[in-house]
């Protein structure tokens, strides 16, 4: 802990002293020095984009044990979906119809993205939303950002700040399905020298809807800042730990009728004993341990100018665990066991996937503004060093196998340098201008041997300049309109780029580019009444899908698909009526996602029985819709508060029909459905020892049976006959949590 806290001592040797007695005047300061952490990644009232944001008591009143996905689910163009069907396990995302992997998420203007995956994985850092103290999404490009290609949208986060008095918290939680939160937290407040501490943990458990959705996670937060009249130094220490059952199988409509388990059936750890009884491995698991660092500075250095410098260090290390049934020897590089007078060329294994990672970023930007002209320059250098190996920790029947037996290893490394400048200028009181451009250089390699045995060696260079221009037009105090357009462009995963190595693609993947175009308009009222709508085009070149097309050896590879586009509108509003006792929120996107002209590729067998893969065959689909792109997305509510103290809350969400590929197959789709969620709360009058806070939580209202996600694929027989399987993972009906927690 010595080198941790010898960090921000580093950085005042290099000019930036503190003087012990200049603490901030007022809150507003604060708040001021707060901002200049996330204002260069994030939009203001001006500039042209959609963005939402929503606040910590957003947050607090939605927050029920479930990961941000699940919190964040009523914000406009969101589709969120769990594997463990209650949103406290697995839990991902897709605004607009794009995926985590086109999702940019920062952390205090630092990347969480793996660089490898481009996806940010929220389980792996549960109850975070409780470190939180305001998220805003932006959709489509966005304004430039750190970390990965913001392609469909950007989540940035900023955790919670120092208060100015000293506080505590502590809150529990119980719930269906064995769902259990503990949290405790507190603060010094900012002290007469400027400092402050605050510290949260928490403690998540639960069994999950799906079986094996159990879930054992712990978070820790902590942050040391430093204030004064003019500068915001702080160090943060964050911890993940996440034990989760492996739910990510699917279930099909015949395993939903499953004597035991009905929808809950998961086929994860299933294997058979000798004597056929059906039997589930305990230990089938995905593990993270997460921890991240932070040094954050704001400081503003004169009237016009801020910097906001950061330096952060992500250590990730997990594995799952999964029973193998029946397996060959030779998947894992092994030679046939003998033992005694029988020679075993199958059995059973338990195999561990392992990956550790570190990543190292480091932050420069600086902000200013005078007059009518806000500029911000930025720049960030990333660096990651991932290692994936797997081991062997049981095996059914083995004589000279080494334990733990490592099968597989391989080594990635990649760079990223990136800049950007924006700018902001109020031609008079009604025009302002906005103009962005950056540029990213990410180098990227690896080398070892792959699950499969095979080869990998790859080096990948790519250069990006991503332009952003954009118009904002006050129409009055009231009313304003505006218009953007932005490139954005997206290298390929680590998964992409070594399926090409190992299946020799003579065209290999390309990256993605994509122009979005905006039009928007928005209003304020001095009621309280606010209305949006905004209105998208995104136009792609080179849009990656799966087709299932595979190579000579079997490998399935992803493939550019030259034109596609994503075009919609979104409308929102909130409505206060009753003298503000009532507030109605509401948002709907109408959208149409197509590629133009689609091509599928399908495995060609023998037989069923025989299921020897001969070839593969094609059909051209022409124009079909895009994969997990619904054409309605939509959310309504109403807020009812008649005191301060209490409120209740009616949502309800609605999804229109997904396909679950690009063939546009009824057969292979998710059905549309509308879920509503009720919640309430009551403030308790301070008492001796603080402040009581009463919420409940009824999920899936009307105890729907819907599934939010699945998976599919065909395959065809030299008969002419053909098979297409499809799994989905089915949510939880009507589920409940209730939540107390003390402030004081």
């Amino acid at each position: 802990m010595k080198k941790v806290f010898l960090l921000p001592a580093i950085l005042l040797a290099f000019g930036y002293q503190v003087r012990a007695h200049e603490v901030p005047s007022d809150t507003l300061t604060q708040i001021q020095l707060e901002e200049v952490v996330v204002s260069s990644t994030r939009a203001g009232k001006n500039t042209p984009v959609a963005y939402s944001n929503i606040s910590s008591s957003d947050i607090k009143r939605q927050n029920a044990a479930r990961n941000i996905p699940a919190i964040l689910h009523t914000s406009p163009s969101i589709v969120s979906f769990t594997e463990d069907g209650l949103g406290v396990g697995n839990t991902a995302l897709r605004i607009r119809g794009t995926d985590a992997t086109r999702i940019n998420v920062t952390l205090n203007g630092m990347p969480l993205n793996n660089p490898e995956s481009q996806e940010m994985f929220w389980v792996n850092l549960p109850d975070l939303s409780n470190s939180l103290q305001n998220i805003q999404i932006q959709r489509g490009v966005g304004t430039s950002t750190n970390g990965s290609a913001a392609f469909g949208a950007t989540i940035s986060l900023q955790t919670t700040g120092a208060r100015s008095g000293a506080y505590g918290e502590a809150s529990t939680a119980v719930g269906s399905y064995g769902t259990f939160l503990s949290n405790i937290g507190a603060g010094t407040g900012i002290m007469k020298n400027g400092l402050s501490f605050d510290t949260s943990f928490s403690r998540v458990l639960g069994e999950g809807y799906i079986r094996n959705g159990k879930v054992d996670h712990t978070h820790f937060y902590t942050a040391l800042s430093h204030y004064t009249d003019r500068q915001l130094l702080r160090l943060i220490y964050m911890k993940g730990i996440q034990h989760t059952g492996i739910t990510w199988e699917g279930v099909t409509k015949d395993q939903m009728e499953d004597e035991e388990y009905g929808r809950r059936y998961n086929l994860s750890g299933e294997y058979y004993d000798n004597a056929g009884n059906r039997l589930y491995y305990d230990n089938e698991t995905d593990n993270y341990y997460s921890d991240i660092v932070q040094l954050t500075l704001a400081r503003e250095l004169n009237r016009n100018l801020t910097l906001n410098a950061g330096i952060s260090y992500n250590h990730g290390y997990g594995y799952y665990e999964n029973y193998r049934y029946n397996r060959k020897y030779s998947d894992f590089g092994l030679e046939p066991q003998t033992i005694g007078d029988s020679t075993y060329s199958r059995t059973d294994f338990v195999r561990q996937k392992l990956m550790k990672n570190d990543f190292y970023v480091a932050n420069l930007h600086f902000n200013y503004k005078k007059n009518a002209l806000e500029l911000t320059f930025g720049g960030m250098y990333s660096f990651y060093d991932g290692d994936h190996y797997g081991r062997l920790p049981w095996i059914k029947h083995t004589k000279e196998i080494p334990e733990n037996y490592e099968w597989y290893r391989n080594m990635g490394k990649k760079t990223e340098v990136n800049f950007f400048t924006k700018a902001e200028y109020q031609l008079n009181e009604k025009l302002s201008f906005f103009g962005d451009i950056q540029y990213r250089h990410i180098t990227y390699h690896f080398s070892g041997i792959d699950d499969d045995r095979m080869d990998l060696a790859g080096k990948f260079n790519y250069n990006f300049v991503n332009p952003k221009a954009g118009i904002s037009f006050r129409v009055d105090d009231r009313n304003r309109l505006y218009v953007s357009a932005a490139v954005g462009q997206r290298e390929p995963l680590r998964s992409d780029l070594k399926d090409g190595i190992k299946g020799g693609a003579t065209n290999p993947i390309k990256p993605e580019r994509m122009i979005d175009y905006e039009l928007g308009y928005r209003y304020q009222g001095s009621d309280g009444i606010r209305l949006g709508a905004n209105f998208y085009y995104m136009d792609y070149h080179n849009q990656m899908v799966q087709t299932g097309k595979l190579n000579d050896i079997g490998y399935k590879l992803m493939e550019n698909v030259k034109n596609s586009y994503r075009t919609g509108i979104e409308l929102e509003a909130s409505i206060p009526f009753c003298n503000n006792k009532f507030v109605l929120d509401a948002n709907a996107t109408l959208s149409r996602n197509k590629i133009n002209r689609y091509t599928a590729y399908f495995d060609l067998y023998d037989n069923p029985k025989n299921y020897k893969r001969k070839s593969q065959i094609s059909q051209d689909f022409g124009s079909t819709n895009i994969a997990f792109s619904p054409s309605v997305v939509s959310a309504a509510g109403v807020t009812w508060q008649p005191v301060q103290e209490l409120y209740i809350n009616l949502m309800g969400k609605y999804v229109s029909k997904q396909y679950l590929d690009n063939t546009s197959n009824d057969e292979k789709s998710l059905d549309g459905y509308l879920v509503a969620n009720f919640s309430a709360g009551y403030t308790f009058k301070p008492v001796t020892v603080g402040t009581f806070n009463l919420q409940f939580f009824v999920n899936n209202l009307f105890n729907r049976k819907y599934e939010a996600n699945g998976w599919a694929y065909t395959e065809a027989y030299e008969d002419g006959s053909s098979y297409t399987g499809v799994a989905y993972y089915p949510q939880a009906p009507r589920n409940y949590m209730a939540r107390l927690t003390l402030n004081f």
